[in-house]
């Protein structure tokens, strides 16, 4: 089963999340999607499987649309011996493809709300914090990977 996260501003497409711990037991899948609204059928896929550093543990919360060129995926790392830590992932909305994992100046929570112009809010120790893009795209309209996030 998938779950609509969003759809793509200025298109017909919807991009939806396969969690493998709602399909059934003992099921690796985590899957992020994108799919032609007016048809159902799907143009794009990733398996979030790729960005775990331990596919047994590791948890993939939710999806959100940032604006029609990207999409933000936030997941919990369980890497052996340290903190569980929360992770933001940047991907081409279109593509599916990942840009990078950001990077922020401080922690941050897997609570994200989009504000839909590229830019989103975190809630963290009671404070809200509105985050950008601090590497511009580059000339063909690409995130780093690795990119920063920065407060605005």
């Amino acid at each position: 089963m998938r779950e609509v996260s969003g759809s793509l501003p200025g298109a017909a497409q919807v991009l939806t999340m396969r969690r493998a711990e709602s399909i059934a037991y003992q099921d690796d899948c985590d899957e992020l999607a994108l799919h032609d609204a007016t048809t159902g059928e799907q143009v794009a896929l990733f398996d979030l499987e790729e960005l775990a550093t331990d596919p047994d543990y590791d948890e993939f919360d939710e999806a959100y649309v940032l604006d029609a060129e990207h999409v933000l995926v936030t997941g919990t790392m369980h890497s052996q011996g340290r903190a569980p830590e929360v992770c933001h992932w940047l991907f081409e909305a279109v593509t599916l493809q990942p840009l990078g994992r950001l990077r922020y100046p401080g922690s941050v929570s897997e609570e994200v709300t989009p504000l839909g112009d590229g830019t989103w809010l975190t809630g963290q120790g009671g404070q809200l914090q509105h985050w950008a893009f601090a590497a511009p795209a580059g000339a063909d309209g690409h995130v780093p990977r690795d990119a920063g996030a920065g407060r605005r």
